[in-house]
């Protein structure tokens, strides 16, 4: 048996326009349905039996019929494989959820809420599950135990969380999934992929949904018979996110930093976050919206962390404002411990101040 490990796909988000721009959200919302497709395509391809979708398959709310009807007829192009998909706390079978709102492909099998087990005998394996019916669960997870008397193959598919215990996620003991006594523990929610242990793996997201979500993305890819499996991750994304840094001087022009930001960037495909570090103009910092706009004339997508500081000479603003309340606010600093915190309150308090007195004189 051949079966592709997935989740999370979310199908149908939608994205921030204040973040992403409007053209560029709704193109990225295409993106995730193209992907499902890409998907599809992969698993007639390569020849695939079974395909486990292990919740958020859908953003449930944000998806209207006519979507539903083309997600639907991507999986009715599938040749071979057959869609085993489980809820998740952002498409739990509740009333007027998305799965109700069409007729699904015989080729989708959408678990019962609860936990559930199903055979599959011509596959030779045997699938326990639990689907969601509301969008929180917060008691932990009772985890079941395979059957010990079954010669089928034995998968566990789960929407939870393994990497907290107070999770409002339905929270689960990792150390317990392990020890279960399944052939392959199938888990959805968390986004990046990883490896608990041996035979229990989160898939992550086929796509990184926001900013920080950083790494590699696609799906597992598993090939078992009666002795043997072998499991290998098959990086899938259309898109990723990265992380940069650029160094910045207070005389720097707005245009000069975006090109300088443009001549790090590797790839118009990906989207990135990029911390601004140096210096800015002690009378004001940077307008980054223009930056970003000129950025994304040149086709880039960037988020920018600005994390530079004001040029300010403190000693010579210190001593050109004596006796008044720039002057006094400086010397309150005095004898403090100049941490990141204490150097971020006077460098919003000097800026505040000074736009103030730039005002009124």
């Amino acid at each position: 048996m051949r079966f592709l490990h997935t989740g999370d796909l979310h199908l149908g988000r939608v994205f921030s326009e204040a973040r992403y721009g409007r053209a560029f959200a709704q193109q990225r919302r295409r993106e995730l349905l193209d992907t499902f497709s890409r998907i599809i395509d992969y698993a007639n391809e390569h020849q695939v039996d079974l395909i486990l979708c292990c919740g958020d398959f859908l953003n449930s709310d944000q998806l209207c019929v006519e979507e539903l009807r083309n997600i639907n007829a991507m999986i009715e192009r599938l040749k071979r494989a057959v869609v085993f998909a489980i809820s998740g706390n952002h498409d739990p079978q509740i009333e007027n959820s998305a799965y109700q709102k069409i007729s699904w492909s015989r080729r989708l099998y959408l678990a019962p809420p609860g936990i559930s087990r199903m055979t599959l005998e011509p596959l030779g394996a045997s699938i326990t599950c639990h689907s969601w019916d509301k969008k929180e669960m917060t008691e932990p997870f009772s985890v079941p135990k395979a059957d010990a008397h079954s010669n089928l193959y034995q998968i566990l598919m789960l929407h939870a969380d393994a990497l907290s215990e107070e999770s409002r996620y339905l929270p689960v003991d990792k150390d317990a999934l392990s020890q279960a006594g399944f052939d392959y523990v199938a888990l959805g929610h968390i986004h990046s992929p990883m490896e608990l242990a041996p035979n229990v793996r989160y898939a992550g997201s086929p796509e990184p949904l926001d900013f920080g979500e950083e790494g590699s993305h696609g799906f597992w890819l598993v090939d078992t018979d009666e002795t043997n499996q072998q499991v290998q991750f098959v990086p899938f994304a259309r898109r990723n996110y990265r992380t940069l840094t650029v160094q910045t001087a207070a005389q720097d022009a707005e245009l000069a930093i975006a090109e300088r930001i443009a001549a790090k960037l590797p790839c118009q495909d990906d989207i990135y976050t990029v911390g601004l570090y140096g210096t800015h103009p002690s009378c004001a910092g940077w307008d980054l919206s223009r930056i970003r706009e000129e950025l994304l004339g040149k086709g880039y997508l960037c988020r920018l962390d600005d994390q530079t500081t004001p040029d300010y000479d403190l000693k010579q603003l210190g001593r050109e404002n004596q006796g008044n309340l720039i002057g006094d606010f400086i010397a309150s600093f005095q004898g403090e411990t100049m941490d990141a915190v204490h150097r971020r309150a006077l460098e919003y308090g000097l800026e505040a101040l000074i736009s103030q007195k730039g005002r009124e004189s």
